[in-house]
């Protein structure tokens, strides 16, 4: 194993290497070679560099280095980063004061990373620098190695109390805009909506809604749009056929979002819940995103899981359970007035159409019990 002074050496060749020479052991062995006349071996010089490697670095090997490559007698010892200049090499100026009046200065350990290139992370850009210390801060965290990190600066916090103006406090959560009416109970769809002029989904047609450059890395996420069915209503209630599925319009969605449920690459689909059997999960006249599943068998279900049901022609939205007398798989609902629908019956034609992955809707104002 080296000692420290040796592990010193070795980085300090390294450094040499690096900084003087391109990084590359061949311009080195050239330069002794025009100086002395000789090529040192580049086996040996690779080895050298190599911490706890099989190749000595004590002074004997130190003082034929300085010599062939016309570097201070001691230059070696300097501490990392001085007399790199070739116009140093000679000079003692540069050389740190010794510590405790010892011969030598006090050595700095080695790049402590041996699969990582310190001459590579050394020549990144700020910007990248800084990316990798916020990775290496996560990592330190995680593994829990008990490493300090020093907080990074924060704005000045605003001041607290008085008025504030809500249309430009910033928004943490933007959301879409709500319509009054939903498509089939004689509202207008969001793509005629926009083809009309009458909102915005942002400040130019290339912009998601509610995102601009200066906002957070999370809120400018790309944005992907869903295909939306107005006229297909999930019955949360007595159940109701769809009237045709023809895609009406679309909803954005963040597609970090679309990607964990299963959703993104346009095989989400946004159809309109009608009917309150799903009250306090789902309102009456929520959009809700479905991810259609043709192959689809009770076999496949999640207990506890909300799914959409042709249940004997008609479109429903239930949770999906089983029995706990029966064992059996039944359609509840999350309004407890309504009985749980068998799905096992003889008789009864049943088709899993897809798992329901979110519900959002408009919250009317008195309705909301604490």
């Amino acid at each position: 194993m080296d000692d420290r002074e040796t592990l010193h050496r070795r980085a300090r060749l390294r450094e040499l290497i690096a900084i003087c020479f391109e990084g590359k052991d061949a311009n080195l062995l050239d330069h002794i070679q025009r100086k002395t006349g000789k090529r040192p071996n580049q086996g040996e010089m690779s080895g050298l560099q190599k911490d706890h490697g099989s190749r000595s670095f004590g002074d004997k090997k130190a003082k034929t280095l300085t010599e062939q490559v016309g570097l201070h007698r001691r230059w070696f010892d300097f501490g990392l980063g001085c007399n790199l200049a070739q116009s140093e090499w000679t000079s003692e100026e540069s050389m740190p004061r010794p510590s405790h009046g010892a011969g030598r200065v006090t050595t700095v350990l080695p790049w402590p990373f041996p699969s990582v290139s310190e001459k590579d992370v050394r020549n990144l850009e700020k910007s990248q620098l800084s990316a990798l210390e916020g990775a290496i801060a996560l990592a330190i965290a995680q593994l829990k190695l008990g490493v300090q990190i020093s907080p990074s600066a924060k704005p000045a916090p605003t001041s607290r109390g008085g008025l504030a103006n809500l249309d430009s406090a910033a928004d943490e959560f933007p959301m879409a805009p709500v319509v009054d009416q939903a498509p089939w109970a004689g509202g207008k769809t969001t793509k005629q909506m926009e083809r009309e002029g009458l909102v915005q989904f942002g400040l130019d047609r290339s912009v998601a809604t509610n995102v601009t450059a200066g906002e957070p890395v999370a809120a400018n996420e790309k944005f992907e749009k869903v295909s939306e069915l107005a006229d297909v209503r999930l019955a949360a209630g007595d159940g109701i056929e769809a009237e045709n599925e023809l895609v009406t319009g679309a909803i954005q969605f963040r597609q970090s979002f679309l990607r964990s449920v299963g959703a993104d690459k346009g095989r989400g689909r946004v159809v309109y819940a009608k009917g309150d059997s799903m009250e306090g999960d789902i309102k009456d006249g929520w959009a809700l995103l479905v991810v259609p599943d043709d192959s689809l068998t009770i076999r496949d279900l999640v207990p506890k899981t909300v799914y959409a049901i042709n249940y004997d022609g008609k479109m429903i939205v239930k949770i999906i359970d089983k029995d706990p007398l029966t064992g059996k798989w039944v359609a509840k609902s999350a309004n407890r007035r309504y009985r749980d629908i068998p799905l096992e019956a003889e008789g009864v034609s049943v088709r899993i159409l897809g798992r329901v992955v979110w519900a959002g809707g408009r919250l009317d104002q008195g309705g909301i019990e604490a």
